[in-house]
This record gives C-alpha cells, sequence and structure tokens, in this order.
C-alpha cells in the first residue's frame, strides 16, 4: 500500500536526533556548571579547612592553657603538679599522637625534647596591664599570647602551641602538638562528600535539562505529528496556539510558504479544469460529426479514418473528464466539511450496473459481494463515484479477455476492494500505477493513466488508505480501500453478514 510508512527516514534524521535541542543545551550548560560547581568545591574546600583548622587550634590552645595550669612553685622552683594524669590528660584521640614540653627558664622540666621550640616573639606576657599591681598566675595564664606554628616531631608533620609567661621570676614555657591525622581524616570526608554531592547535582541538573526540554517541547512533537500525518496535498496554515512562543515566527514564515503553495496549486487546478472544459465541447462535436459520418454510407478508407477520429474524440473526451475530476479534487480546502452520509453498498450497487453494458461487451462479468445492511461512510457521492468508476474501467480495459470483476464491500471496517482474475500489474510498475499519466510499458490497452492517479486523490481527500495486491500474491489484481467511517454516531458492526448476489 503507498503510503507514508514505506519512505524510508533520511539519514539527515540520525543527525538531527544527535544534535537535538537538549544534547545542545547540556553541551552548552555542563561546562559551565561543571566551572560554577569546581569553583564552589574549591571555595567550599578552602572555608572548610580554615574553620576546621581554626576549631582544632582552639582546642588545641584550650589543652595548651589547661596543661600550663597544672604548673605549681614548689621550693625547687616552678614543677608539673605530681598529682596530674599525664596519659588520660593528653590521649583524648587513639588516632593522634601528642606531644608536649615545659620549660623553666629554657630548662626543660617536663614532656619531650623533641618538640621544636616556637619562633621567637617579643613580650610574651602582653604587657598592656596599666601600672595595675601584678596579676595572678591563673590570669598570666589566660591573657598570655599563644603561639601557633606547625612543626615536625620525630618525622610527622606537627600543629604546635606555645604559652610563655611568668611566674615570680621565672619564665615559663609550656608547650604542646599534636598530629594531623583527625584534621587530613575530617578534610578528605568532607571534600569526598563534596565531590560527590556536586556530582549529583551535575548528574540531576542534566536530567532536569533534558525533561524539561522534552516537556517543553512537546507541543511541538505533536505539530510535527500533525504535520506527519498530513495528506502531501494538505497545506491548510499549520496551527501554532501550543507551541513555543519562540517557534511562532517559524510557524508564521512555514504557513507563508504553504499560503503561496496553495494559490499556485489552486491556480494549476483551476488552468486544467478550463482547459478540459473548453476542450470537451469541440471534441463533443467532432465525435458527433464522425458519427453522423459513420450514419452514412461512405467508402472503406473515409470510414476507417472516422472510426479513427471517433475513438481519438472518445480518449480525449475521457481525459478532459477526469481532468475535471482531478480539478476538483482539493484538499486544501478540507473536503470532509462538506460530506454528506453516504451508503457505501447501494453507491456499489448503482454504479456497478453502469458499467455491467461495458462489461458484457468485453466478456466481463461483474459481481457484487455486499452485507444486506447500509455501509455508511463520510463523503462525497461524486467524487466516490468517479473513483468506483475508475476502478471498474480500468479492471475491464486491462482484463484481457474473458473472466470476472468482483465489487465487494464490507462493513468492519468500512471497505470497497475491487477484483478482477486478469494479468496483474507486474512488480516494478505497482509503485507508479497511481502517478499521473504513469502507464505500464507492456499494457496494450489505451488509456491516460489518470484512472489510478484519481482513485489516489479521491481517496487521500476522504482519508481513506488503499493497498494494492498482484500476482503473485494475488492471482489478478485487488485494491482494497478502507474508509474511517461515520465521524458522529458511528456504529459499526463487528459481526460477519453473508452478502447476497446483486439483481443484475
Amino acid at each position: 500500500m503507498p503510503s507514508r510508512s514505506d519512505v524510508r527516514p533520511a539519514p539527515e534524521n540520525r543527525v538531527l536526533h544527535r544534535r537535538s535541542l537538549a544534547w545542545h543545551l547540556l553541551v552548552r550548560l555542563l561546562p559551565a556548571v561543571l566551572l560554577l560547581a569546581t569553583m564552589d568545591s574549591v571555595i567550599t574546600y578552602v572555608l572548610t579547612r580554615k574553620l576546621n583548622t581554626q576549631s582544632h587550634d582552639r582546642a588545641l590552645v584550650d589543652t595548651t592553657r589547661a596543661l600550663a595550669r597544672q604548673v605549681v612553685m614548689t621550693p625547687q622552683g616552678p614543677q608539673l603538679d605530681p598529682a596530674w594524669n599525664t596519659t588520660r590528660f593528653l590521649t583524648t584521640d587513639p588516632d593522634e599522637r601528642t606531644y608536649f614540653r615545659i620549660s623553666v627558664d629554657g630548662e626543660i622540666i617536663a614532656g619531650t625534647a623533641v618538640l621544636p621550640s616556637p619562633p621567637v616573639v617579643d613580650d610574651p606576657d602582653g604587657a598592656d596591664e596599666d601600672g595595675a599591681e601584678p596579676p595572678t598566675l591563673l590570669d598570666r595564664i589566660n591573657k598570655a599570647v599563644p603561639t601557633i606554628y606547625d612543626s615536625l616531631v620525630e618525622g610527622l608533620p606537627v600543629r604546635a602551641v606555645a604559652l610563655d609567661f611568668s611566674f615570680d621570676d621565672y619564665l615559663v614555657e609550656v608547650a604542646m602538638a599534636e598530629t594531623l591525622n583527625t584534621r587530613s581524616r575530617f578534610i578528605e570526608e568532607i571534600l569526598s562528600v563534596l565531590v560527590a554531592g556536586q556530582l549529583l547535582l551535575i548528574a540531576l541538573l542534566g536530567f532536569v535539562i533534558v525533561t524539561a526540554v522534552r516537556s517543553g517541547l512537546e507541543s511541538v512533537s505533536k505539530l510535527s505529528d500533525e504535520i506527519e500525518s498530513r495528506s502531501i496535498d494538505d497545506l491548510q496554515p499549520i496551527g501554532g496556539d501550543d507551541v513555543p512562543s519562540e517557534l511562532t515566527l517559524l510557524i508564521a514564515k512555514t504557513n507563508s510558504l504553504l499560503g503561496r503553495l496553495d494559490e499556485a496549486v489552486a491556480a494549476q487546478r483551476r488552468f486544467i479544469g478550463h482547459a478540459a472544459h473548453q476542450l470537451r465541447t469541440p471534441l463533443s462535436g467532432l465525435k458527433l460529426e464522425s458519427e453522423l459520418m459513420l450514419a452514412r454510407p461512405v467508402p472503406d478508407d473515409v470510414r476507417q479514418r472516422a472510426e479513427r477520429i471517433k475513438a481519438a474524440a472518445d480518449r480525449m473526451i475521457r481525459v478532459g473528464e477526469q481532468l475535471l475530476v482531478l480539478a476538483r479534487i482539493d484538499a486544501n480546502v478540507r473536503p470532509r466539511d462538506t460530506f454528506t452520509r453516504i451508503d457505501l453498498t447501494e453507491l456499489t450497487r448503482e454504479c456497478g450496473a453502469r458499467w455491467v453494458p461495458a462489461a458484457r461487451q468485453a466478456h466481463v462479468e461483474i459481481v457484487l459481494v455486499a452485507p444486506d445492511e447500509p455501509v455508511w461512510v463520510d463523503g462525497d457521492e461524486v467524487l466516490l463515484d468517479q473513483l468506483l468508476g475508475n476502478l471498474v474501467d480500468n479492471a475491464i480495459r486491462y482484463h484481457g479477455g474473458p473472466g470476472q470483476i468482483v465489487l465487494r464491500v464490507n462493513d468492519s471496517p468500512p471497505s470497497l476492494v475491487v477484483e478482477d482474475d486478469g494479468p496483474g500489474i507486474a512488480p516494478e510498475d505497482r509503485a507508479r500505477v497511481f502517478d499521473a499519466f504513469y502507464r505500464a510499458k507492456n499494457s496494450q490497452a489505451g488509456g491516460s493513466g489518470l484512472g489510478l492517479a484519481i482513485v489516489k486523490e479521491i481517496a487521500e481527500a476522504h482519508g481513506a488508505h488503499w493497498d494494492l495486491r498482484s500476482r503473485p500474491e494475488f492471482a489478478g489484481t485487488r485494491i482494497s480501500l478502507v474508509f474511517p467511517g461515520p465521524r458522529i454516531g458511528a456504529h459499526l458492526s463487528r459481526v460477519r453478514i453473508e452478502p447476497r448476489q446483486p439483481d443484475w
């Protein structure tokens, strides 16, 4: 069946798919999103590292001050309180190693000597007492300005804090350091969560972009389906009410092009109709003159010429009638709006009866197979009569001998089938027999090649689908037309009814 589904998609469709709008937006937006995500990750990492360092430094300073408060005065000078539990105090985290050192006037009285000294600072007491009485030891420890620095202990990087304060006439220095395992582990966890979150955000953004574009272009897809389902002759303007505003200009330009094509096609149809109408009158006169000449006794050579003139006039009149039918069929004016309810069975019976004399003259029998009840379709009665007449005429012309033509009407769905047991149509000709003015190379019967072209035009105007089968699939030729049925109040029977023979 010649239909739109038989047309193979162009290779450009794959290119258009690869360059879809969703893909275009992803290609344009994802680099920017990646850059922003990277910048956000870097900034978040720097801020988190800074806050993490400040938090641990503050805790380390507090621990160092707590250690400094354990220094007591003895007769031998400042010493670490013996009652203080050094192990429990310094092992707060099993993953960390903690070091401390307490020195008085440069001499280490507790802790480890491997802890490097802090950078040299001036006025460790922060002498801003404004001439007041010397503060207590606790005040001196609380007001001591900590020195925070990085160093290495036993080959391990550490973060250290040193407090310098005076105690009576002694200069006391308390230093504490811890390894960076907890800090590094915290930063790694934050970084991994941050990167995973950014990747998930990018994936979700890509999904949202694709989903949003497809949702936003759903109206465009519906518009594409509407255009795809149109007949090749349907040049009505495209409706753009539901499409995005960015496409309104494209639709307007497309409608302008369709309007110009519509005017060109209409002008062509008018010219064909006018030309066929103007030719019909002189051709009828020529045919009449040849018939009058043949009605009188004339020499044999003159009679042969008159018969050839009459046959040529008949062919030209037939061509003119077919051209008028083609000019009348115009899918652009929506012929469905003027369709009437037609009984397909009765139409087939009346049209078939008119072709019985021509069929008998060609030794062909016409048989009607139809249900008893009416089969209703919406259509133009004159055009459908022309459609069936062209199918029967073609079947008689190209039958080539005695045989049978079957006119079959089905009710579920409404369909019309014309079958004959003639020689059939060659496979290489089946795809083109519906083209105007095309005739098979081995065709012996006369004709203009417009019969099946008219059938195609009328079928498309009625929204019908056609199917052509011939040898070896079918013993002869079978052309089927399936109609959409009545638009309003359709009650299609699903029960097959035994057909009856016509009273011809």
